[in-house]
């Protein structure tokens, strides 16, 4: 017998909570605030780990040029994700923007087995015990499109109707609103070489004591170069900041 998944504890309909979590994105200038906001959604969905990776115009899901933002993913698991390699072999993101809006790992690897390189990565990671994850393919305007990554308590083939829905319709508004705000980009924007280095780190998820480390400067250095970042890239997140970088084609990450 399939057991079926639902939510608890929150009184209002899907299409109220949707209006609400619509009306607050589209007040929100922020990507990274954005992004939290969304992870915290998503928290209450029952989500344990959360991804959203935003790739450029023309480039694949796996290039080293996507942006990736993540929550609660354990250690050593981003570690083999980016360290080792995996993230150029990972074949969720584009089965999912290829077959359909949401796509379980279950799904995944039933569409990757004939693909080695797929094979090897689900086998890989078989050991984190992620079963209980989907993705979510995120279409934007002019093929700014992103991907994102959910794992659940429970498995996602069991939820009830309409919630993978749900959480995929908050998503792409998330993403829609991001593209707004890149959009505001300004195309004459030139930086130094050392602020070239600090929007890498920065958009690498590195903090400012550590790109200091690897920059060999202070912390407060790195502080003042970020401050010059956004007063030229108009904005006050590290987020918004790289992505934007990228769209002008001013850092590879």
């Amino acid at each position: 017998m399939v057991k079926i998944v639902t939510r608890l504890g929150d009184s209002r309909s899907g299409s109220e909570k949707m209006q609400s979590f619509s009306a607050h994105i589209e007040r929100m200038e922020d990507c990274e605030a954005i992004l939290e906001y969304v992870y915290e959604a998503c928290r209450e969905e029952a989500a344990l780990w959360f991804s959203y990776h935003f790739t450029p115009i023309f480039e694949s899901p796996t290039s080293k040029n996507t942006f990736i933002w993540a929550r609660d993913y354990p250690f050593e698991l981003q570690k083999k994700y980016f360290a080792e390699g995996y993230r150029e072999l990972d074949p969720v993101p584009q089965l999912t923007l290829d077959h359909g809006y949401v796509l379980t790992w279950r799904r995944a690897m039933e569409l990757g087995a004939s693909d080695s390189d797929a094979r090897k990565y689900f086998e890989v990671f078989r050991e984190y015990e992620i079963e209980n994850w989907a993705g979510f393919a995120l279409y934007g305007p002019r093929n700014r499109d992103a991907f994102a990554g959910l794992t659940f308590r429970d498995d996602p083939e069991c939820f009830d109707e309409g919630r993978l829905t749900h959480l995929h319709t908050m998503l792409q508004t998330a993403h829609l609103r991001i593209c707004q705000i890149i959009e505001g980009a300004q195309p004459d924007v030139s930086l130094s070489e050392r602020e070239r280095q600090v929007l890498v780190w920065m958009g690498r998820g590195k903090s400012a004591g550590e790109i200091g480390k690897i920059l060999d400067i202070s912390s407060e250095t790195v502080k003042t170069y970020t401050k010059r970042l956004y007063d030229k890239l108009d904005t006050n997140d590290r987020v918004t900041a790289t992505v934007r970088a990228l769209k002008l084609g001013l850092v590879e990450l």
